[in-house]
């Protein structure tokens, strides 16, 4: 694993064994995660993709999940501190007695939106909730585009973690994770201006004729191939 990957499973780590000090359940159970500490000190998370009620634990104090997700009994049930709402076509997050911080942010799923306005006003609400040793829940609609693009600036942001680190580690926390070309084209920009440096670049996939970034490159793999085996035996016709 890499130094930034080190940092954040660490900080990962350490957090959730402060906390099971304080329960009488051990820590591989703690939020229904089982975990293995490795000699190395990294924890693997087991089925990272069985989250709970559809929300995926990025952090011990933060939470990305799709709007479904977002009902005021599982909101309790995680001591959720504050809300992000980035999904400005849904009504407000229905919220529980007494609610928590509530911040909405208007950016609908489009590439051409301008997401990374919002990044260091969003991403400092969520530090400075973790300070306070409160809990962020991040959702959209899905929990795959726009909430996903806030975490995966949050991690660039506070943890110093790289563009491909940070999807790498959500990816492996939510399978589904999949922010819009124009919302990564916007994020390789961030991290440029954050960290001085770029990890992820834009590939031209042909088979859809457009621009991707090179971690969606193993989705369109088998695509590709068959589309320049197809385009090969086209040429030998003619």
């Amino acid at each position: 694993m890499t130094e930034s990957e080190n940092k954040l499973a660490k900080f990962f780590c350490d957090t959730l064994m402060q906390e099971s000090c304080q329960r009488e359940d051990p820590v591989e159970h703690i939020f229904g995660k089982k975990l293995c500490v490795l000699s190395s000190g990294i924890e693997e998370r087991q089925n990272p993709s069985n989250s709970l009620n559809g929300l995926s634990q990025i952090l011990p104090s933060l939470y990305l999940c799709g709007a479904g997700a977002a009902r005021p009994d599982v909101i309790s049930d995680l001591g959720v501190t504050l809300i992000v709402n980035v999904a400005p076509e849904l009504p407000d997050t229905p919220l529980p007695e007494p609610p928590p911080a509530y911040m909405r942010v208007s950016v609908l799923d489009k590439g051409e939106n301008d997401i990374r306005t919002h990044f260091d006003e969003v991403t400092s609400r969520i530090e400075t909730e973790r300070l306070k040793k409160g809990v962020t829940l991040v959702h959209c609609v899905a929990g795959v585009s726009r909430s996903t693009s806030f975490c995966l600036a949050y991690l660039i942001r506070y943890f110093g973690m790289t563009l491909r680190d940070s999807f790498l580690y959500l990816k492996a926390t939510r399978p589904q994770i999949r922010p819009n070309v124009g919302f990564f084209r916007q994020l390789i920009a961030y991290e440029e201006e954050v960290l001085g440096l770029s990890t992820v670049s834009m590939i031209f996939i042909e088979a859809i004729g457009q621009e991707v970034p090179d971690v969606y490159a193993p989705q369109y793999k088998a695509m590709e191939q068959f589309y320049r085996k197809h385009r090969k035996h086209a040429r030998r016709r003619d």
